[in-house]
């Protein structure tokens, strides 16, 4: 990301969150140096509490690889096969895998890379672009952005009901600390 993760974290809660969530919103990574591959977990804590997190383990944990073998083998979807020259059915497969994903972040599972890509991506757009973001970790990103107005925010406020539970959770909060809900 070319910042260390320090200097990211007091840019996202200094100089993009909004003054009325200042202090009450904090970004936590870490990396656990001895585990395979060097794998950590990512928190977003408000007020104290850890209100989103994730971790390479859920995914598994919370049964999403199931749900892939399931989809495949339930749409008759072939294993991967490696034949020296190519992969065959690698885009079926990946089609499937790509869905389950999808679904397992608007459930709230989370990887660290899920978070740290969306900061990237979101750090590279517009303001009105991550506010409409197919991601939903950019647009959470993005409502909680200083650059997000009273106007913005009641003009989204219908869209709240259509958002991830998880992701309603930021919607309300900013509403709320802007006096609007």
């Amino acid at each position: 990301m070319g910042n260390s993760w320090s200097g990211l974290r007091r840019e996202l809660e200094n100089d993009y969150l909004c003054e009325s969530l200042r202090g009450r919103v904090q970004y936590f990574i870490t990396h656990y140096r001895k585990a395979s591959d060097n794998y950590g977990r990512v928190a977003i804590r408000v007020d104290g509490k850890e209100v989103l997190m994730g971790n390479p383990f859920d995914y598994y944990l919370k049964g999403y690889v199931f749900k892939q073998g399931a989809l495949k083998k339930e749409m008759g979807i072939p294993r991967r096969e490696w034949t020296a020259k190519e992969t065959l059915y690698d885009k079926e497969n990946k089609e499937i895998e790509d869905m389950v994903y999808e679904i397992a972040v608007n459930d709230g599972v989370l990887d660290v890379y899920d978070i740290t890509s969306a900061i990237k991506e979101y750090k590279n757009l517009d303001i009105k672009e991550s506010i409409n973001s197919s991601n939903p970790i950019v647009r959470m990103l993005a409502i909680l952005d200083r650059r997000v107005g009273k106007r913005v925010l009641i003009k989204l406020m219908p869209e709240v009901e259509n958002q991830p539970e998880w992701l309603q959770f930021f919607y309300k909060l900013r509403l709320e600390a802007e006096n609007l809900l």
